[in-house]
């Protein structure tokens, strides 16, 4: 018994819906219709004959009857019965199957291809609004003057019902359920499952994130950022004893925008004692970081106290930041720890802004920086377990005795000496040991246990919760 032949693989994948078989020859039915009597009428067959003949023309060029009548006015003075009435707005419309368009590339070829949609296809289509002295009364008609219907791609139901063109949603109910569903906070799979069974097409989950796109777009309207933002900082502000502030440069540019709940300086006032800083990159299209402050509270969790949106982490913005976050956090004098990055630029702006407070590094990370620094070719570190093992018991040491040890045993390692426990450490040669002294060693009290033991921290070791 023989087994069908497999269907190609645009016909199943939804997501495929570009035919990639180009050494065929596929035929599809001419047009069996000539004559029509307004562009609205011929628009209308063409879509039920590429439906029934699962073929997808686009329009390539046009010539406007405008166009047309002063082309045959410059030829001399025409009849009148030559001159294209005005109602039919086009003298001549050419298509081409949609597999044959092709424009210049603006890729620089540094990414793979996925879809590239042109095959090259040269099956066409053109229409053109002629005489027609037969038809009763005699008038202009458009008629089909030109047809090739020879692909260079597989056709059939499959590539059709895949071309995104045909996987468009164009019911306005059913766009505005979608938009409802997603101010609702449906995923993105909830919503493509029900457009598929509500249109049944084979919606894919691009196709949800294109149209998502455009209702955020239409719901914000055309209005400014600036104007946006207004709007939503009044709005957030509204509310109960919410806050917003927003700092400005020289050039009346934000640079600064902060902003805070009432339930957050609640909570700040129940559990001051504990200040977590953190900085997240890429959250906005305009390229401000995410300045964030949290608490640790009396059940272990931390929870988010105040934002700030900063166009960069130069001193005047964090300036900003901390100016805002005290004025409306009154009992910022009760803070006993601040853990911050490594890399945070302005640690003296920090000691600064508030001296009661003991400033910790984040172990998670320092561990990761060291791992990135060890693997780098001018180190030369062979054995990165054996130095991660020393870091660990740096990390981990209670007194500075053990922190020493640890120091040691990474000088053992790196370099190869060997050191009694009466001697001090040696001076570091290698150039992992010298990158480890300048940014490490000088600091070791805010990252290493020993220094941390009288500091009512509540066991966070990070400031990546």
């Amino acid at each position: 018994m023989e087994l069908p032949e497999p269907e190609p693989a645009e016909m199943t994948a939804p997501e495929d819906h570009v035919p990639h078989s180009r050494d065929v020859q596929a035929h599809a039915a001419s047009v069996d219709a000539e004559l029509f009597e307004t562009w609205e009428r011929f628009f209308e067959y063409l879509a039920r004959y590429q439906s029934d003949t699962h073929q997808v023309f686009r329009q390539r060029t046009s010539i406007t009857a405008a166009s047309r009548n002063q082309e045959l006015a410059t030829r001399g003075d025409p009849p009148v019965m030559k001159l294209i009435p005005t109602s039919f707005d086009k003298y001549y419309i050419g298509f081409i199957c949609t597999y044959g368009w092709s424009r210049a590339s603006r890729s620089k070829e540094k990414r793979k291809k996925y879809f590239v949609k042109s095959t090259g296809c040269r099956a066409q289509l053109s229409a053109t609004v002629v005489w027609n002295a037969r038809a009763l009364p005699p008038a202009f008609q458009v008629k089909i003057t030109n047809q090739a219907t020879i692909h260079n791609h597989s056709i059939g139901q499959g590539v059709f019902d895949n071309h995104p063109g045909n996987r468009r949603i164009d019911d306005e109910g059913v766009v505005g359920f979608v938009d409802e569903l997603h101010i609702a906070g449906a995923k993105p799979k909830l919503i493509m499952q029900y457009l598929m069974r509500r249109t049944e097409k084979d919606v894919t989950l691009r196709d949800v994130h294109n149209l998502v796109s455009k209702l955020k777009e239409a719901r914000r309207g055309a209005a400014t950022v600036e104007a946006r933002l207004e709007a939503v900082l009044r709005a957030f502000c509204s509310r109960k004893r919410n806050t917003a502030t927003v700092y400005v440069d020289d050039a009346k540019l934000e640079q600064t925008i902060t902003f805070q709940t009432r339930q957050m300086r609640r909570f700040f006032e129940a559990f001051p004692e504990i200040l977590l800083v953190d900085a997240t990159h890429n959250t906005n299209d305009a390229r401000y970081k995410l300045f964030s402050f949290m608490i640790h509270d009396v059940f272990g969790h931390v929870r988010a106290n105040s934002h700030a949106l900063m166009e960069n982490e130069s001193a005047e913005c964090l300036t900003d930041a901390v100016s805002s976050f005290k004025t409306f956090n009154p009992t910022w004098d009760k803070i006993k720890v601040i853990i911050i990055d490594k890399d945070f630029g302005e640690m003296a702006l920090l000691r600064k802004a508030f001296p009661g407070a003991r400033i910790l590094l984040c172990v998670l990370h320092e561990i990761k920086y060291l791992r990135t620094e060890m693997v780098k070719k001018e180190y030369g570190v062979l054995d990165n377990e054996k130095v991660e093992d020393a870091v660990d018991m740096m990390l981990k040491a209670k007194t500075e005795d053990e922190y020493t040890t640890g120091l040691k045993y990474l000088y053992f390692v790196v370099e190869g000496k060997q050191t009694l426990q009466e001697e001090d450490a040696p001076a570091p040669e290698h150039p992992f040991m010298h990158y480890f002294h300048k940014n490490w060693y000088s600091c070791r009290q805010m990252w290493s246990s020993f220094g941390r033991v009288d500091i009512p921290h509540l066991g966070n070791n990070t400031n990546n919760r």
